[in-house]
């Protein structure tokens, strides 16, 4: 006997944040999904990785003592065409049948064929089967993602720069602009993101080029953090969401999802401190991390032996984590149109996820 059904938007959005393996082949756990949601994903942890690095400078100078700047900028972060579909032989997933061809990511456009999966569940020792068969992630066309950053930097002696950035917790507002939606129940929990950065002045220690006066060569080291995270009814998964009888005797209310990423990166800067337009080019590497996932409590799909319908008896605990890691190194290159203590600026930084930002400050010495 063969029962199917099509995932809503919602359980494409949770499943496609699952990573934990189980061997049980009589149950279906969202886990089974942990190579081909990490799949999925991969592309939008990256992006989001490869954008938190950005922007963290916009010249080769640093700030004499008790110098500053205030800025505001924002990074996008393009996503490959490559990163658009992975091959069905890289992903597996315990007890389905195997995916063949090439299938979608995350940023695949919503037309790319996504694989229906397929698990055959049992019960009785065998004697009761039914194939829990659902259709897989279509691509949602995401090309790219942003980040923004308001960022101060504060001169010290000897040439050295310290530099912080953030985002102040956005919670109230979000939960405020969700408020005023009828019907809404879900809530956002602490969101925002800091960083801190160090730059210093490397042409002073240089004979020869230390004496040429528009030449800036500076080096910069960064690391940030971003965090979010939400709850609520509209997001929990059900047994009747996954088009089974409910026996488990759980509310299924505990349910949370988080995101963290975090990312370090190092420049070297090398440029032109002339009046009003100031180039500058660069080369360093990014590396960091991206983490999310859904804690609580989540039914487990069995088959049950006498009515063969699909229900959840038991359940499992923050089963839901998926994690990526990215290291790039990469040129850039940039300029600032300097009016005054007024800047505007914008640059590019070129790797696999490409970067370009732009931004305003204000900036004295």
């Amino acid at each position: 006997m063969k029962r199917t059904f099509t995932i809503s938007a919602l359980f494409v959005l949770v499943v496609c944040l699952t990573n934990q393996v189980t061997k049980a082949q009589t149950t279906f756990k969202m886990g089974d999904l942990n190579s081909y949601t990490n799949a999925y994903v991969e592309p939008f942890g990256n992006a989001m990785v490869a954008g938190l690095g950005g922007g963290w400078a916009h010249t080769a100078k640093v700030h004499s003592a008790f110098g500053f700047d205030l800025t505001i900028s924002a990074t996008f972060v393009t996503i490959p065409d490559a990163a658009s579909t992975v091959a069905g032989s890289e992903v597996s997933i315990p007890g389905f049948k195997p995916i063949t061809g090439q299938i979608p990511t995350i940023s695949a456009k919503s037309d790319v064929a996504a694989p229906v999966l397929s698990k055959t569940l049992t019960a009785g020792n065998g004697a009761v089967s039914a194939d829990f068969d659902f259709n897989g992630f279509n691509g949602v066309g995401l090309a790219a993602a942003a980040m923004p950053a308001i960022q101060i930097g504060f001169g010290l002696p000897k040439g050295t720069e310290i530099i912080g950035r953030f985002i102040p917790n956005m919670s109230n507002l979000l939960n405020n602009a969700l408020s005023v939606s009828p019907g809404n129940n879900m809530s956002v929990s602490k969101t925002g993101m800091w960083g801190i950065g160090v730059k210093h002045d490397i042409k002073q220690w240089i004979p020869v080029l230390d004496k040429v006066p528009f030449l800036q060569i500076s080096g910069l080291f960064s690391y940030s953090r971003f965090y979010t995270g939400f709850s609520g009814g509209d997001f929990a998964i059900t047994p009747e969401l996954l088009d089974a009888v409910d026996n488990a005797n759980t509310s299924w209310n505990d349910q949370e999802f988080k995101l963290n990423m975090s990312s370090f990166t190092g420049n070297l800067l090398v440029g032109a401190n002339i009046p009003v337009f100031q180039p500058y080019i660069g080369v360093g590497f990014n590396t960091g991390s991206f983490e999310s996932g859904f804690y609580g409590t989540y039914p487990v799909i069995s088959l049950n032996e006498t009515s063969g319908d699909f229900e959840a008896k038991t359940s499992e605990k923050d089963p839901i984590v998926v994690k990526t890691k990215k290291t790039s190194i990469n040129f850039q290159a940039g300029a600032r149109l300097k009016l005054g203590p007024i800047v505007f600026f914008g640059q590019a930084t070129f790797q696999e996820y490409a970067l370009y930002t732009g931004g305003i400050a204000v900036t004295i010495r």
